[in-house]
Formats: structure tokens, C-alpha cells, sequence
């Protein structure tokens, strides 16, 4: 259902024209609307303006090589409009699908401050949930900020969408599977889903370049692999399904066996025997061993790095900081002391990654978050890959700063998909 008394915001398409002077043609019904514009923006630049018009096609509007040129436009681009006094901005639309409006979302003061970005960039970012989406006019009621404050538009739907959604419960409710395919008929949704761990994990063993990253890993693992295993070195046993409620810990301890379970509480066993009578009936079919990692630590806690890559042209860091190994406390990167040498090689890994990952999963991906450990002896391990890295981060006193070149990224990725 529309809301009532929403205008729909048409969508032109740009096409440029030969002329050295600053001219914009219209069609004849937006003329009578933007006649009295004297100057045209786009982002933080503005230049004056002349405005035309023609009696062509409704949807499509001329621009002269001169400000196409100024503004660096790309052709064919669809783009809305918006006016104010004597000025009419020309933006790029951004969808952004979330599972609520952004007044509702505990990052409500994020998409605000994206929503700025992308405003100083040319765009207009259009916010929505599987409820706004329209089948029988292709379009959608989203949210913008404007004006400080949040205004309901309707428009059609936008070429490219920033995929937000905050978990898997929700992406894998029936009604929004049925509307993401239907966005993916004419829009591309990048970062499409959420990974599954193990698939992700399944692919990098079976990659002779990057496999060495991961530690020992058994799927399915028997009693006698998990025996042979403690006897070297401590191991952990975590489900095949996406759940981190179920990790255990197991390490032997003289002739005892210590499990702790989900990094708090501990008890200990006879031996393994006892462990799987008392927990795993059944065996051992539905979960994944692996070696554990002896993570350095900082001020007494053992910790791994997080790293976000964007693409826009290419991939680059984003985002580089520590994370505890229990709970989520997070560590500045200058407070642990790891070296310009370490640093520099995890950010180079995580370019690498980015770019392999990029060709293995499916769907467009435009931002990776990795979890990168380092052990005692400095050698780095791939602890885990996510489709969608968490905002929380940015709420950070340390790391605030990179929340604009962190969405300038998302913005710059959207004109380079295919």
C-alpha cells in the first residue's frame, strides 16, 4: 500500500549533448517547475545555469558537455531532482534495504550521517524496508533526510542497493526473499547476503593461494580425529549451522579433560568418551573441528584484528582495529603496538582475500569484513569472512572519524557496478 498523500519524484535519464554552455533541457511538464532555477548543483559544486525546454521523450533530460564535464555526470545515468529558491540540485539515487524505517533503527544517527555524505557527493539516499516496495509500479516509499529532518518520497526503484540488513532471521523470512528477488530484476543488490562460514570456508581450502590462512579444520569430525588432535595441541568444536551459542573449548589438562563452552563456563571431563556421552549422543556429524589458535594478547586478553575492504574502483582497507577475543571490546589500532610490519602485511592479506573472494561467492560485492588472529610466533590466521561488517564500530570514540570515507566508499562503489 502507498501512503496517502506521497508524490511520486520522477526519475529522468541524463543524456549528454555537444555545447560548450551551461544548459539543461527539460521535458515541457518539469519546465513550468524549474523555469525560475538559475543555478544547478551536484554534490558541493554549483555552476549557472541555463534551462530549456523540449517535447521529446518525458523521462529523459539534456545536458550540455559543459556541465557534464564540471560535474563529472555519467551518461545515461538515472538521476532525480530537487529544488530550492533558485537552485536545483541533480542527484544519483541510492537504495538502502533495510528491515525498518531509520528512525526506528538503533543506526538512525548513522544513516543520517550517510545520508550527508552522500548529499555532498550527488546523492539522494533512499531508505526502505520489504513493505515499501510497490510490484505494480516498479517503485517504493522510502525515507530521506532532508533538512534536517526525515521526509517520506516516492520514486522509482534505484538502480543500485546497499543490501543492510541486520541478520539472517530476517533476511530468510519468506516475504523479504520474495521482494529481494524482485529488486534484482532491474536493480543490482550488492552485498546480497550473508555468508555461510563454513561454504566460505569450504571454498578457501579447496584454493591452493590462500588455504594456509586457515587453521587445521575437519568437518565432521570422528572421536578418534578429535583424540588424535587434543593429544598434539588444544581444539575447538563449533556447529556446522551459522551458531555461535554452541563453541567449545577443549584442551587436556594431566590425564583430565577441561571444556569451556562458549568462553565461560568450564567443567571438566574424564575423558573424551565422557564428554560425548554427556553432550554428543549422536556423535559428532553436525559440527566442525579445529586447531586452536594461541592468540597474542593485549593487557591480558588475547585478541584478533578486524579489517574491512571496500571496492570502489578497487579494493582498499577501510578499517583496521582489535577486537577481545571474549565479549566486544575493541582496541584501538595504536594502542597495541603491533609493528608497521605486521600491520602492512594484514592490510595487503586482506586486499588479496577481497579480491579472490570477489570472483568465489556470488552476487556483487562491494565491502568484506575479515577477523584476522595472529599468533604467538606473528604467523596470521583467517578466522572468519562477513558479507556485512557491523556498524557498531563507528560508535567508537577512536574510530568516529573514518565514518565518511567508510560511506564515500558504499557511494563511489554504486557508479562502478556493472
Amino acid at each position: 500500500m502507498k501512503k496517502a498523500g506521497v508524490n511520486m519524484r520522477q526519475t529522468f535519464r541524463i543524456i549528454a549533448y555537444p555545447n560548450d554552455k551551461n544548459r539543461m533541457i527539460v521535458p515541457t511538464e518539469a519546465y513550468y517547475h524549474l523555469k525560475q532555477m538559475s543555478m544547478l548543483q551536484h554534490g558541493l559544486q554549483h555552476i549557472p545555469c541555463d534551462i530549456l525546454s523540449h517535447h521529446n521523450r518525458t523521462n529523459t533530460i539534456y545536458l550540455s558537455s559543459s556541465i557534464m564535464k564540471q560535474f563529472h555526470l555519467i551518461n545515461h545515468a538515472p538521476i532525480i531532482l530537487n529544488t530550492d529558491t533558485n537552485t536545483c540540485h541533480i542527484n544519483y539515487l541510492f537504495g538502502v534495504f533495510s528491515h525498518c524505517s531509520p528512525q526506528q533503527s538503533s543506526y538512525q544517527r548513522l544513516y543520517q550521517e550517510m545520508a550527508r555524505v552522500g548529499h555532498s557527493l550527488g546523492f539522494e539516499t533512499i531508505f526502505f524496508s520489504y513493505h515499501d516496495v510497490h510490484f505494480q509500479t516498479n517503485s517504493l516509499t522510502g525515507i530521506v533526510w532532508q533538512e534536517q529532518e526525515w521526509k517520506t518520497i516516492e520514486t522509482d526503484i534505484p538502480p543500485v542497493i546497499y543490501n543492510r540488513l541486520p541478520n539472517r532471521k530476517i533476511e530468510s523470512h519468506k516475504k523479504v526473499q520474495k521482494i529481494k528477488q524482485y529488486l534484482t530484476t532491474n536493480s543490482i543488490i550488492f552485498n546480497p547476503d550473508f555468508f555461510n562460514k563454513w561454504q566460505v570456508y569450504d571454498n578457501i581450502m579447496n584454493h591452493e593461494r590462500i588455504n594456509y590462512l586457515l587453521p587445521g579444520t575437519t568437518f565432521h569430525p570422528s572421536i578418534q580425529t578429535i583424540q588424535h588432535k587434543l593429544s598434539q595441541h588444544p581444539v575447538t568444536l563449533m556447529p556446522l549451522k551459522d551458531d555461535d551459542s554452541n563453541h567449545f573449548y577443549i584442551e587436556e589438562v594431566g590425564d583430565l579433560l577441561f571444556v569451556t563452552h562458549n568462553h565461560n563456563s568450564r567443567q571438566y571431563y574424564q575423558d573424551l568418551e565422557q564428554f560425548k556421552q554427556a553432550l554428543f549422543p549422536n556423535g559428532f556429524r553436525q559440527y566442525v573441528l579445529q586447531d586452536a589458535i594461541d592468540l597474542i594478547q593485549h593487557q591480558g586478553d588475547s585478541f584478533y584484528l578486524r579489517v574491512h575492504t571496500n571496492k570502489t574502483k578497487q579494493w582498499q582497507v577501510t578499517l583496521l582495529y582489535g577486537r577481545k577475543n571474549t565479549g566486544n571490546e575493541i582496541f584501538d589500532l595504536d594502542t597495541l603496538n603491533l609493528g608497521r610490519n605486521t600491520i602492512k602485511k594484514v592490510k595487503e592479506l586482506a586486499i588479496v582475500l577481497s579480491k579472490l573472494l570477489e570472483n568465489m561467492l556470488s552476487g556483487t560485492i562491494g565491502e568484506l569484513g575479515f577477523e584476522i588472529g595472529i599468533d604467538k610466533e606473528r604467523r596470521l590466521w583467517l578466522i572468519e569472512v562477513q558479507a556485512k561488517p557491523s556498524w557498531q564500530v563507528f560508535y567508537h570514540p577512536a574510530l568516529a572519524a573514518k565514518t565518511q570515507a567508510y560511506f564515500t566508499s558504499l557511494f563511489e562503489f554504486s557508479l562502478n557496478v556493472e
